[in-house]
């Protein structure tokens, strides 16, 4: 995300006049959610210094700056025993806006180690990719569909793939499978591992706002499709 990023970390670039990030607090506020704990890195100061302790947005927020890389699911490892037996885990580059409610219900509903928010996705090469059966995820995939292309058979069907959105609900039974001793990330290493192992992994399908602006073209995309959103 350079330039903007040789100034700012990624979750603070604007859009619409205020961080990203916040937009992302303001959903959480909406949804019921009143404790948001931050996994940081690159110029974590600067996010700590424009949220302060949570309260303007009505919530209480927490921190954690790494010492090292974790990846994403070491990085939760990390502050696990803070958040007891399950949690939202949000990428700090998603712009979303969806029923979170019915998110926790399918998850409770089906019992699952974890439920994935999917979406369908322009870019499969660099995402990671699923293939369901009913509400269950059945496999992992990535890099394996040029970009723009879509799948006329297979595990797709005749719809574009379905990525994990970087959104999820994941429970102790997740977790306890993260180590300690090195970096690890949910996508590639732990949800993969856990399905292998019989854990049942959920995915949960919405047509709600669900945007990857992680990159500069995505984030261009984007701002043109919410008409005005300008960084």
């Amino acid at each position: 995300m350079r330039p903007w990023t040789d100034g700012m970390p990624k979750p603070m670039i604007p859009v619409a006049g205020k961080p990203l990030l916040e937009h992302q607090l303001e959903w959480l506020a909406r949804s019921g959610v009143s404790e948001v704990f931050m996994g940081l890195g690159y110029k974590a100061q600067a996010v700590m210094d424009h949220f302060g302790d949570g309260k303007p947005w009505g919530l209480r927020v927490d921190y954690h700056v790494e010492e090292s890389p974790r990846g994403t699911a070491g990085c939760v490892r990390d502050i696990w025993p803070a958040i007891r037996h399950e949690a939202l885990i949000v990428y700090g580059d998603m712009f979303l806006s969806i029923d979170l409610s019915a998110l926790l219900r399918q998850h409770h509903r089906l019992g699952a180690a974890a439920t994935l928010v999917l979406a369908q996705t322009d870019h499969p090469e660099d995402s990671d990719l699923v293939s369901l059966e009913g509400d269950l995820i059945t496999g992992f995939y990535r890099g394996c569909v040029p970009s723009g292309e879509r799948r006329t058979s297979g595990a797709f069907g005749d719809r574009s793939p379905l990525a994990a959105a970087a959104t999820w609900v994941v429970t102790d039974r997740i977790m306890d499978r993260v180590p300690a001793d090195r970096p690890s990330d949910f996508g590639r290493d732990i949800f993969p591992q856990a399905l292998a192992a019989g854990e049942r992994l959920a995915g949960f399908q919405t047509r709600d706002t669900i945007a990857d602006l992680g990159t500069p073209q995505r984030l261009e995309a984007f701002v043109k499709r919410a008409g005005g959103m300008t960084p």
